[in-house]
């Protein structure tokens, strides 16, 4: 602090005295601003810095750090959709053994997790657990918290699936009144969590329909009390594998999605349509499980046709229990039925970025009444050709055979003329895609 002494008189050396005794006062007045507002702006920057930071993990509800968030799902009439009102439809496996293994849940793992997400392309992983121990045991859920954190960082959505109330009963008719304050509690847990979805019962059983509405309607009230945006799955009737009743008396409320369970030995395709497909444009329906063994192939192809068809996610059963998907050993290496699903789940991730499309379309014999016709395509599919003297293509040959190199021939043709001819190639999804319109000239005689 300077101090300047009251002036007695003002002459020529007061006023240069006095005036560098203000020159001083004004820099060191000056000086102290200057640090104020430095630390001023040190002091925004560490505020605003501070606020920018990522919040660290909040493992009481679940939380598990810094992520890519998925969207949110709900319901729109049949569909399942994302935030942006975009239909989702998720293909993915259960990875059961939390359900009977407490503690290692039959070996699971981040790099067999990291496996079905990279490798399988899995979107969706449902995820059983057993009601006892989520209820009681601070480490058992500490563990499906570790688990959660595996699978969401992949950009992949968790489906906990109540699959048995405890080591005694396994799966109820339907699940017991503790199993309300449970979900309630699970729901708390997980509520800022989009990438948890809601089994809230593996699959009723031996139970008239409307004591298990009444048990829904419980659970359902229980985890929308505190997760509104929470979206819950509910099973059908006789083990999952019917849920007509619900298709005729349905749930009112919001984000319900009805989840049936298909096996080979539950009766064959032509069941389908009356116990769940007949229902999927009216609402929203996801397959929970389906499975196979060495012998069911077609039977797994036909299923998974069907599904895309009507447009409804799945998960196949099981990754570590049987019917198998892997080996019971190494929980990598595919059985048959595992190859067909792994198949498909690639497949399905390619769907948005790559299409199956026509390639190397050619002409490799032409003569005067004959022409023969090859091309390739990226997936596996049937081989069509429409052709005629105009674009109206007034003749066609097909070829049923699900093939990735296609030939057809062509005869009777006649000599010297202008044809135009367009190749069709359906896959067994269904999938069609065609050629341009090309001309060829067959040669004179």
């Amino acid at each position: 602090m300077i101090y300047i002494e009251p002036n007695q008189g003002f002459g020529r050396r007061d006023f240069f005295g006095n005036q560098r005794l203000l020159f001083l006062f004004s820099m060191q007045f000056l000086l102290i601003k200057f640090e104020k507002q430095t630390l001023f702006l040190l002091f925004m920057a560490v505020f605003i810095t501070s606020c920018s930071q990522t919040t660290s993990p909040d493992h009481k509800n679940g939380k598990q750090g810094d992520d890519s968030m998925l969207p949110w799902l709900s319901t729109s009439g049949h569909k399942i959709v994302d935030d942006t009102g975009q239909q989702v439809i998720l293909h993915g496996v259960n990875r059961s053994g939390l359900e009977y293994d407490r503690i290692g849940g039959n070996r699971i793992n981040k790099q067999e997790i990291d496996h079905i997400c990279n490798e399988w392309q899995a979107k969706i992983i449902r995820l059983p657990f057993n009601q006892e121990w989520m209820t009681n045991n601070v480490i058992y859920q500490q563990k499906i918290d570790e688990i959660i954190g595996w699978i969401k960082k992949h950009g992949v959505y968790i489906l906990l699936d109540l699959q048995w109330e405890n080591e005694s009963v396994k799966i109820p008719a339907i699940p017991n009144e503790q199993a309300i304050t449970m979900w309630r509690d699970i729901a708390f847990r997980y509520k800022d969590e989009p990438a948890v979805l809601y089994d809230i019962h593996n699959e009723a059983h031996d139970i008239d329909f409307n004591s298990w509405r009444n048990r829904a309607v419980q659970i359902i009230e229980s985890i929308q009390e505190v997760h509104p945006k929470a979206l819950i799955l509910v099973s059908g009737l006789n083990w999952a594998s019917d849920i007509s009743m619900w298709a005729s008396n349905l749930l009112d409320y919001q984000n319900i999605v009805y989840s049936v369970h298909v096996y080979p030995n539950w009766g064959g395709s032509s069941t389908w349509d009356r116990r769940f497909g007949n229902f999927s444009q009216n609402i929203p329906i996801f397959c929970g499980e389906f499975g196979g063994e060495d012998q069911d192939i077609q039977w797994g192809k036909d299923l998974i046709r069907y599904l895309y068809q009507h447009r409804l996610g799945w998960c196949a059963w099981s990754w570590v229990d049987w019917p198998h998907l892997t080996d019971r050993d190494d929980h990598l290496t595919p059985t048959p039925f595992g190859s067909l699903v792994k198949s498909y789940l690639q497949r399905f991730s390619l769907l948005d970025s790559l299409q199956n499309q026509i390639i190397n379309l050619r002409f490799s014999f032409v003569e005067a009444t004959r022409a023969t016709i090859t091309w390739e395509t990226e997936w596996e599919s049937d081989s069509k050709v429409l052709y005629g003297t105009s674009s109206a293509y007034t003749d066609s040959i097909y070829a049923a055979a699900l093939l990735k190199n296609h030939m057809i021939k062509l005869d009777n043709l006649q000599p010297g003329t202008t044809y135009h001819l367009q190749a069709i190639s359906a896959d067994e999804l269904g999938i069609t895609i065609s050629s341009r319109d090309t001309l060829f000239i067959t040669l004179t005689q």
